[in-house]
């Protein structure tokens, strides 16, 4: 993420033994919330996807892997010819 980002979570949504663990009860606010502070990607963000795509790309970029430009999410390598394409959960290869 370019800039931190703050959350903030319901004292009662938190274990038992994360909130002992961490002595959240001694930064919880009145209304019984915690903040946080996010640095990097977390599952429920908004930007979670473009966060994932920048770190994918970056990665298979220093491999020799390029998205194909007429078809987003497809892949492909500047000497072999390896083609793929990254799907939630799933992984596929066509050589």
């Amino acid at each position: 993420m370019a800039r931190p980002e703050y959350i903030r979570i319901k004292l009662s949504d938190i274990p038992g033994d994360v909130i002992e663990r961490y002595k959240l009860r001694e930064i919880v606010d009145a209304d019984g919330y915690v903040y946080c502070r996010v640095e990097k990607g977390m599952y429920g963000l908004p930007q979670a996807g473009i966060i994932a795509q920048e770190l994918l790309e970056d990665r298979l970029g220093k491999e020799g892997y390029f998205q194909i430009q007429t078809t987003p999410g497809l892949w492909t390598h500047e000497d072999r010819k390896t083609i793929f394409t990254l799907m939630v959960d799933d992984f596929g290869i066509n050589m």
